[in-house]
């Protein structure tokens, strides 16, 4: 037979037309969703910005995790594109030593983006980081 289990199981991940999906399931559907469009947008950008802006793998891969797994509800004024794009800024300034905000002037105005803007996202950022530690008592 050449219908394995995984042939079976990526064949059921989609919704058919009068399917009843749980909750759960339809909001890890929709987040799977958002997260592909956000890569592909990523890859946009990346793809645009070539030549002038560069992109190591590893800092690819961190901001597709960042994307990923960061709540971006509380940044309802920016684009996604925007999100995105203040994202590579937070891992460049991350990964780069001698990295610092000022560098990145062009390419926030080439976004309608501003220094507060960045900086909010970045407080939002540190948060996030931050609630991540464990707290012991």
């Amino acid at each position: 037979m050449d219908r394995d289990i995984e042939f079976l199981l990526k064949k059921y991940e989609t919704k058919d037309v009068n399917e009843i999906w749980t909750l759960e399931h339809e909001l890890e559907y929709k987040r799977n969703q958002r997260h592909k469009q956000r890569t592909y947008q990523l890859d946009g950008i990346i793809n645009q910005l070539h030549g002038s802006f560069i992109i190591t793998k590893p800092q690819k891969d961190r901001v597709i995790h960042l994307l990923k797994n960061l709540d971006f509800s509380y940044m309802g004024t920016f684009t996604e594109e925007q999100i995105i794009v203040m994202t590579i800024i937070y891992v460049k300034l991350e990964t780069l030593n001698n990295a610092r905000p000022q560098h990145y002037y062009n390419l926030l105005n080439q976004y309608d983006l501003t220094m507060n803007s960045l900086a909010s996202y970045l407080v939002k950022l540190n948060k996030y980081h931050i609630s991540k530690i464990p707290i012991h008592y």
